[in-house]
């Protein structure tokens, strides 16, 4: 017998002949350090001791790949490091005791997603709108809007804003754009209008032309930063616990020997795992390990990079078409080399200016990461740039800090376009929480520019909370660079169980007093509406405002009143999207990112769900749109059957749909109805028919029988309908008309008396 074979435990051993005289081949039952497996195993036995191919050993539990065994290899037990076991002839087993060192350790993954399934699109166009209009002397009115177009290939949108002044009337086109995406790569591709990626010392630009990147937005299972590994052992079957500073955050189970809980979940910064392992005689046994994740870095062996090519787009939001008629080409990269260091680069050109750098991240086991780059440019605008930066975040305590500086006249694409670069930039953050409930942090930034005025913020923020409902704020500023730039603020927030919040500021800036008092209360989710007041002052100025909002599945409304030193004016906002898709137009809130289309064949007035939330119900088309579902993650849609008219049947009544981005899909329910009726016959003589006799529908070629009171029901009804009735000697046949009832009711019809064949007995 080759290989291994479980038994259960009243299986009857094979029984194997030994030859005593050579080498033999026995098949044995195994235990692990004194546990039963229920394996059975081949062994090739001489003189007592013995040999087994890796293969096998890799099913006992052995870690093959450790030790440099192949699975063809021909191993001598007496030959593995670490390995006692004990052969029994007679009972025809072998206890093996095997060190954890050689042992294959139990995965266990904390973090395991199932499968998403494939993202789909459906064919469509999306319509987004915000109409502002405020009564100004020139009656202002301005007309946001995006067009998309949507389809399995791919996204087509373009965006732009329509001013409809009294004196000026134009439309600002702002981003026009193909985008294509593969979620096996996971990558983007991007052709028209685009911003360039960039890394912490670079700087992203718009420009027009072509963009590959990759996309790990595309991958909600995939976890693109280092995260520890935590190993443990049990001497018996064992339950175990993962609490991550000392909240539970994984359970399972594992058997005896060694484990290993991969993508340790629910942790930024620095803090504290522990592994709690119980055995069946609840004994329990905790190891507590530090650790520090970084979600900037990359886990080893991933890498994320972009390039661009194209031209530099000039005064956006100002003019349409306005595009540097010099190419640009730009691209970055970043590599996960292990668990504590990531490495990164970057390179630019254009005509005049080459640009190029390289810097890491690196891990200081828990004391925090460091990062540092040294880019440098040639033609034109020639010089380096230099940048340092450590970020320390510990459960009780946060330290930020990056200094970039700039030598010569260094400079990028931005630099190139007219924008220069910072000849320093400096940002310092600490932050710690005191007492109870209470957080205090230090910032100061500094920036210097070779053209204009520098700054050297510093700035104070202490932030209180009392119980759940009360939150006190304390800020305070100061520029070291300008004259009277100081200032500080306090603010007070009670917060209502219905989401109703009052909030009041009073503070001075720049030898100035301010004041605010408002309150609000937005509207919920699932629609309805909310409202807001404000007053204030900012020095002799006062103002006042009132708002009122609406949200419904069709879009939102805003209407506010603002009087300002005495002058009133009112504003009105209106958002939403138009759907075009499956033949059908939908009116819908604003639509940013995936979306599903329910479809009902035509029924309407059924309940939809999202996530096991009613959000609405079907139109007179059998339509309702789902919007803000999360893109290539799976989003449960459901309809609620029992709302259904009686003649009218489902195969499903929920389906999970995994929408590409920016797009919609249908989410169809194949709502089908009934042409049936319940028929009441009788016999030739007007005798109720005998329950049990034979039905034949003619039109269906389909067999029924009566019930009690003659009573029978017809499926799949024809304008015109033939029923032969077979009962004993009696043969006869009716006919009928059907109208399928408007209300989605089944109609009883009849009675109706049949019609004997000649020589049948009535």
């Amino acid at each position: 017998m080759l290989g291994s074979t479980r038994v259960g435990a009243h299986s009857m051993l094979p029984i194997t002949d030994i030859n005593p005289n050579g080498p033999h081949d026995v098949v044995l039952e195994v235990d692990v350090n004194g546990q039963r497996t229920t394996l059975l195993v081949s062994f090739r036995e001489h003189d007592g001791h013995l040999s087994a191919h890796g293969k096998d050993l890799n099913e006992i539990g052995f870690s093959t790949d450790r030790l440099g065994i192949a699975d063809t290899a021909d191993v001598q037990l007496d030959s593995i490091p670490g390995l006692h076991y004990t052969y029994d002839a007679a009972n025809q087993t072998v206890d093996l005791d095997i060190p954890d060192g050689i042992r294959r350790a139990y995965t266990l993954e904390s973090r395991s997603l199932p499968a998403t399934p494939k993202a789909t699109s459906a064919r469509g166009l999306v319509i987004n709108y915000d109409a502002f209009a405020q009564t100004l002397d020139d009656e202002q009115l301005s007309l946001y809007s995006e067009e998309r177009y949507f389809d399995s290939a791919g996204v087509f949108s373009n965006t732009g804003i329509a001013y409809l002044y009294r004196n000026e009337q134009r439309y600002i086109r702002y981003d026009t754009s193909w985008r294509m995406s593969t979620p096996t790569t996971p990558s983007t591709t991007q052709i028209g209008d685009t911003i360039t990626s960039s890394l912490a010392w670079t700087r992203s630009i718009r420009l027009g032309g072509f963009q590959w990147r990759s996309n790990f937005a595309l991958r909600p299972d995939l976890v693109t930063f280092p995260v520890p590994a935590l190993a443990g052992s049990a001497v018996l079957p064992s339950a175990v616990d993962l609490y991550i500073n000392n909240v539970r955050q994984f359970s399972d189970n594992v058997p005896s020997g060694p484990f290993i809980v991969n993508e340790v979940p629910g942790i930024t910064g620095a803090g504290e795992a522990t592994v709690v392992t119980r055995d069946a005689l609840g004994r329990t046994i905790a190891t507590s390990v530090p650790l520090y994740v970084d979600t900037r870095m990359l886990a080893p062996g991933l890498t994320s990079y972009s390039f661009e090519a194209g031209f530099l787009r000039r005064d956006y939001g100002l003019e349409s078409f306005e595009y540097d008629r010099r190419p640009a080409v730009s691209t970055s990269a970043r590599r996960g080399l292990s668990d504590t260091i990531t490495v990164e680069g970057h390179a630019e050109a254009t005509p005049g200016l080459y640009n190029v750098g390289a810097g890491a991240l690196v891990r200081l086991g828990m004391a925090g990461v460091i990062n540092g780059a040294l880019a440098a440019s040639a033609g034109r605008l020639a010089g380096t740039q230099v940048s340092l930066g450590y970020q320390l975040i510990e459960p009780n305590f946060l330290i930020d800090a990056q200094t970039i500086r700039a030598f010569g006249n260094y400079g990028d694409l931005a630099a190139r376009d007219g924008i220069p670069v910072p000849s320093a930039t400096d940002r310092v953050t600490l932050a710690l929480p005191f007492l109870r409930h209470k957080t205090f942090s230090v910032s100061y930034i500094a920036f210097r520019s070779p053209q204009g005025p520098s700054s050297r913020i510093g700035s104070v923020a202490c932030t209180l909370d009392v119980g759940n409902r009360i939150s006190l704020s304390l800020n305070a500023y100061r520029d070291f660079k300008q004259r009277n730039a100081n200032g500080a603020f306090v603010a007070i927030t009670f917060g209502f169980g219905d989401d109703t919040s009052v909030s009041a500021t009073a503070g001075r800036h720049s030898g100035q007093s301010s004041y605010n008092v408002s309150a609000i209360r937005p509207p919920d989710y699932a629609g309805g509406s909310g409202w807001g007041v404000q007053a204030g002052g900012a020095g002799s100025v006062q103002y006042r405002q009132a708002q009122f909002q609406y949200l419904g599945n069709d879009g939102e409304a805003t209407a506010i009143v603002q009087d300002v030193d005495r002058h009133a004016y009112g504003t009105v906002d209106l958002s939403g999207a138009l759907v075009l898709m499956d033949g059908n137009a939908q009116l819908s809130r604003r639509i940013d990112d995936g979306f599903a289309l329910v479809v009902t064949n035509g029924v309407a007035g059924i309940p939809v769900l999202h996530e096991n939330r009613v959000i609405g119900t079907t139109d007179s088309s059998g339509h309702f749109l789902v919007p803000d579902l999360n893109s290539y993650q799976s989003n449960q849609i459901s309809i609620n059957s029992s709302n259904l008219p009686a003649d009218a049947q489902i195969a499903a009544t929920s389906a999970n749909v995994v929408p590409q981005a920016q797009s919609g899909v249908l989410a169809h329910f194949g709502v089908t109805r009934y042409s049936a009726a319940s028929i009441i016959l009788h016999g030739p003589n007007g005798a109720v028919l005998p329950p049990g006799s034979r039905v034949h529908h003619v039109e269906s070629g389909k067999d029924t029988i009566t019930g009690y009171d003659g009573l029978t029901f017809i499926d799949e009804l024809h304008p015109d309908n033939h029923l032969v009735i077979d009962s004993g000697t009696l043969h006869c046949s009716v006919q009928f008309g059907y109208v399928r009832p408007r209300d989605g009711t089944l109609p009883v019809i009849g009675p109706l008396t049949c019609r004997a064949a000649e020589g049948d007995t009535p």
